[in-house]
């Protein structure tokens, strides 16, 4: 007898063989699906002969919300409900974590299937430590919440793990060289697991004039390295430097490059505790 809950199925993320029996068999014999794309799941189905397939409800950003109360009903009225999204753990950088958490909260049984997932598949294919990371996801695009979160990655001591779109790799890169400097050691990999799959290991500096040309396709992960193990300036020595440099009559431009030199951290971080501040 099938007990109700709601359960999160990890899907693969290239090579359809990478379901594993447990998950198949969840998908087979659950009562409804959650999914992020009917004809991508729809396909997933078709590669395990899933016939009649259970019927599919669409949870993505703009119905999360909405059909979290006609989940959370169902999984009351005795149902097993699953969960996917188009490729990797449901809740990571997808969909899921709005509904797993209103499912919790109705104290309803909650159970994962373990699956692939695209930043831990790059993590450890990319030659960079995986001892200590975290997964940082998708960057904001622009704006102060951007450099906010660059200056952040700058000082970690941790590896980090960004999910990146083909289109704004180029200009990733270019700011991660600018916050992180030239030298910090990075992975790109892309298309994990299907037949075009490519790991580029390099320096930042390396990686941004090097495929700022390319016209890569698929998901994109990136793996920095964290920042070496050094005593760096807290941001108020920074500070204090810049202001005592500036009173030898440095100019802001000069002041920041010194600074930086001295204190390990790339100038684009220096100008920004500069500027902010300023603002203060």
């Amino acid at each position: 007898m099938k007990k109700p809950g709601l359960v999160l199925v990890g899907t693969p993320i290239g090579n359809l063989d990478d379901l594993s029996l447990r998950a198949a068999r969840e998908l087979k014999e659950a009562d409804a699906i959650c999914c992020e794309d009917t004809r991508r799941t729809g396909k997933l189905l078709a590669h395990l002969q899933c016939s009649p397939r259970p019927p599919l409800i669409v949870v993505n950003e703009h119905t999360e919300k909405d059909q979290s109360e006609r989940i959370v009903s169902k999984i009351r009225n005795g149902e097993r409900i699953a969960m996917v999204t188009d490729a990797g753990m449901p809740a990571i950088s997808d969909p899921g974590e709005f509904i797993v958490h209103q499912v919790t909260k109705a104290g309803l049984p909650i159970e994962v299937v373990p699956g692939p997932s695209a930043g831990i598949t790059a993590l450890v294919g990319s030659g960079i430590s995986s001892r200590r990371y975290f997964f940082e996801g998708f960057l904001p695009r622009k704006g102060g919440d951007r450099a906010t979160r660059l200056q952040e990655i700058s000082r970690s001591r941790h590896t980090v793990i960004i999910y990146e779109s083909p289109r704004r790799l180029s200009k990733t890169l270019q700011d991660l060289a600018e916050y992180l400097g030239d030298d910090r050691r990075a992975t790109i990999a892309r298309e994990l697991t299907k037949i075009h799959e490519e790991y580029f290991r390099s320096t930042l500096g390396q990686l941004a004039q090097s495929l700022s040309s390319k016209e890569l396709k698929g998901e994109i992960v990136i793996i920095l390295e964290g920042a070496p193990e050094t005593d760096k300036m807290s941001d108020k020595e920074v500070l204090s430097a810049l202001s005592e440099a500036k009173g030898q009559g440095l100019s802001t431009r000069d002041a920041v490059r010194e600074i930086a030199e001295i204190s390990g951290i790339s100038k684009r971080v220096v100008y920004e505790l500069y500027l902010s501040a300023s603002r203060n």
